[in-house]
């Protein structure tokens, strides 16, 4: 008997990829706590940019469910396909802006993306573990993000 979709262990790969992919924003933010104030400005920089980079990531993921789902009506594929680019565009946006309220908005996307990935597994089938996985990794995200962006 196959557990239930919650219950399904995610994967070795994405696990492994996913908290890989934290390790930059740990390392960054923690410095950010423990470095000398010369070198903020550069570990700031840093941060803002691998941010953005990984929001641009993780927005394209609606892209590729939209292609992936052949039966999905063509009014949500555009739908689904648009909202794949404003993780993007908001990224780009923080990237122009001061670093600390640049960092606040991009952290504020990476939430907002993840309800948006809720609604979408509410109405397209998505592997079992990918939500707990997008949730567990976007904690760890918001909360560097946050941590660097009020301090």
């Amino acid at each position: 008997m196959a557990p239930p979709p919650e219950r399904v262990p995610v994967p070795a790969v994405p696990l492994w990829l996913g908290a890989g992919g934290l390790f930059p924003f740990v390392v960054l933010a923690g410095g950010l706590w423990i470095t000398p104030p010369e070198y903020h400005p550069t570990l700031l920089d840093w941060l803002r940019t691998y941010a953005a980079v990984i929001l641009s990531f993780i927005g394209a993921i609606h892209w590729g469910i939209a292609l992936a789902h052949r039966d999905m009506p063509a009014a949500d594929q555009s739908t689904v396909m648009s909202w794949s680019v404003v993780p993007s565009l908001v990224a780009w946006v923080g990237l122009l802006m001061q670093p600390r309220p640049g960092l606040a908005l991009t952290a504020a996307m990476f939430v907002v993306h993840y309800t948006m990935d809720r609604q979408l597994a509410t109405r397209f089938a998505l592997p079992g573990w990918y939500l707990r996985l997008r949730g567990g990794l976007t904690v760890v995200v918001v909360a560097c993000l946050a941590v660097v962006a009020i301090r």
